[in-house]
C-alpha cells in the first residue's frame, strides 16, 4: 500500500470526457465529416500520431522497395546490351552513375532523415531523377530503336504511386513532374514517329493515371484503417476509465477523495494476515475539535470545504510511511499506517495535528483555539490485544477520547 501523495481519483475526472471528444473527431473522420477523402489529411494532433506509430514499418517500406526497384532498374542494361549495343558505355554510365549509385547515397539519407516528410520527398526525387536520367539518354542515344522506350516511361511515376507507395502529395508532384518530362520527350521525338509518339503518351497517360489513382485509394483505405483501429482504442480506454471511476466512486469518499470505510474494512479484510504478519501496523483516529460548531458558524459549503483540506492535511502528514487516509464517518478520519515503529507513529500522529492548525481555519466558537484544529489517538497492533480490525479500531478510538478528555489538539499514542 503506497502512502497516499493526492486524492485517489485526482486528475482523472476529465480523461472520459477528453476520451470522447477524440472518439468523436476520429468517428467524424470515418463518415467522412470535418475533412475532404481527397485530402487526406487529419487534424494535426491526429496527424503527427499517425505519422509518427507507422514511422518505422514506413521507413522499412521505403528503403526495401527502393533497392528492389533500383535492382531491378539495373537490369535495363539488358536489354540496353541487345539493342543499343553501340551506346551501352554510355547507358551503363547513366543508369548505374546517374540513377543506381545515386539511389545508393540516398537511401541511406531517407533510413536516417529526422522527419518522414523528408523521407517521402528523398524518395519523390529518386523517382523523378530515373525518369530524368532516361530521358537523357533517350535523348543522346544513336540507335534508331531507342525512341521504343518511350513505351516504358509509364513505369517510372508506377514505380512511385503503386510500388514506393509514396503520400499522395508527393506522388502527385512526381507523376505531374514524370507528365511534363514525358512532353518534352514527345516534343523532341524526331518526325515520322507519330504513331509510335501517340502510343507511347496513351500507355503513359493511362499508367500514370491510374496508378495515381490506385495510390490514392491505397492511402484512403490505410488511413480509415488506421482510423478504424483508434476509434477501437479509444472505446476500450473509455470502458476501462469508466471501470476505474466506479471503482473510485466505490472505495472513495465522494466530498473528500480519500478512502471511505467500506474499502478499508474489504481490504484489510482481504490482507489483515500480511499486515499483521510483521511489526509495524498502526492506526490513528483522527476527530476534527467542535466540528459542528464550525459547521454552524460557516455553514455546510464552507464545513464541506473544511473536510477536504483537512483530508489533504492528513495526506500530507503521512510523510514517507506507507498508509492511506480513510473517511471513517462525519468529521473523523482513520489513517492506517504500515511498517512504523512507536517513534515514528508518534511523529507522524504530532505532524498531522500541526498540518491541520497550519491550514489556520477560523473557527471562533472553539474552546480550543482560534483556528481549527483535531484530536488524534494512535495505536499500534499487537497480537495478543488485537485479534482483528474492530479490536485496532477500538483501541485507536479509545486513545482518542482520551485526547479529547484532555483538552483537544493533542496525540495520544498507544
Amino acid at each position: 500500500m503506497r502512502s497516499q501523495k493526492r486524492l485517489p481519483g485526482a486528475g482523472k475526472a476529465t480523461m472520459p470526457a477528453a476520451l470522447a471528444a477524440e472518439r468523436g473527431v476520429v468517428e467524424g473522420l470515418i463518415d467522412g465529416r470535418g475533412a475532404s477523402r481527397w485530402r487526406l489529411m487529419f487534424p494535426d494532433a491526429l496527424e503527427t500520431r499517425y505519422v509518427e506509430e507507422a514511422r518505422v514499418s514506413r521507413t522499412r517500406g521505403l528503403l526495401y522497395s527502393g533497392i528492389f526497384a533500383f535492382v531491378m532498374y539495373a537490369t535495363f542494361l539488358i536489354s540496353d546490351t541487345i539493342h543499343r549495343s553501340e551506346d551501352l558505355a554510355l547507358a551503363a554510365m547513366l543508369r548505374l552513375g546517374c540513377v543506381c549509385v545515386v539511389a545508393m547515397l540516398v537511401l541511406p539519407l531517407v533510413q536516417r532523415a529526422p522527419s518522414m516528410r523528408l523521407k517521402e520527398w528523398l524518395m519523390t526525387a529518386l523517382v523523378i531523377n530515373t525518369m530524368l536520367v532516361s530521358a537523357i539518354l533517350l535523348q543522346l542515344s544513336r540507335t534508331e530503336l531507342s525512341h521504343v522506350d518511350t513505351l516504358l516511361f509509364g513505369f517510372f511515376p508506377m514505380v512511385g504511386n503503386i510500388l514506393f507507395r509514396l503520400r499522395f502529395l508527393q506522388a502527385l508532384t512526381a507523376s505531374l513532374t514524370c507528365t511534363l518530362i514525358m512532353a518534352g520527350v514527345i516534343a523532341l521525338e524526331p518526325a515520322g514517329q507519330e504513331g509510335l509518339e501517340l502510343l507511347a503518351m496513351v500507355i503513359f497517360a493511362s499508367t500514370t493515371g491510374l496508378s495515381l489513382l490506385a495510390n490514392h485509394q491505397l492511402e484512403y483505405n490505410q488511413r480509415q484503417v488506421w482510423l478504424l483501429r483508434q476509434r477501437e482504442r479509444l472505446l476500450l480506454e473509455e470502458k476501462r476509465a469508466a471501470g476505474q471511476r466506479l471503482t473510485r466512486e466505490a472505495n472513495c469518499d465522494a466530498l473528500t477523495g480519500v478512502y471511505n470505510r467500506r474499502h478499508l474494512e474489504r481490504d484489510l479484510a482481504q490482507r489483515w494476515a500480511d499486515l499483521t504478519r510483521e511489526d509495524g501496523l498502526a492506526i490513528l483516529m483522527v476527530d476534527v475539535d467542535h466540528f459542528k460548531a464550525y459547521n454552524d458558524h460557516h455553514g455546510h459549503v464552507e464545513g464541506d470545504h473544511c473536510l477536504q483540506q483537512v483530508a489533504g492535511a492528513l495526506q500530507a502528514g503521512i510523510g514517507p510511511q506507507p498508509g492511506m487516509v480513510v473517511r471513517y464517518g462525519g468529521e473523523e478520519f482513520l489513517v492506517l499506517l504500515e511498517s512504523v515503529t512507536e517513534r515514528q507513529l508518534r511523529a507522524c500522529a504530532e505532524r498531522i495535528r500541526r498540518k491541520v492548525r497550519a491550514l489556520k481555519l477560523i473557527h471562533p466558537d472553539s474552546s480550543v483555539a482560534k483556528v481549527l484544529t483535531v484530536s488524534v489517538g494512535a495505536v499500534s497492533y499487537k497480537a495478543e490485544q488485537h485479534t482483528n480490525l474492530t479490536d485496532l479500531v477500538r483501541a485507536a478510538d479509545a486513545a482518542l477520547y482520551d485526547a479529547k478528555h484532555q483538552g483537544r489538539d493533542c496525540c495520544i499514542v498507544r
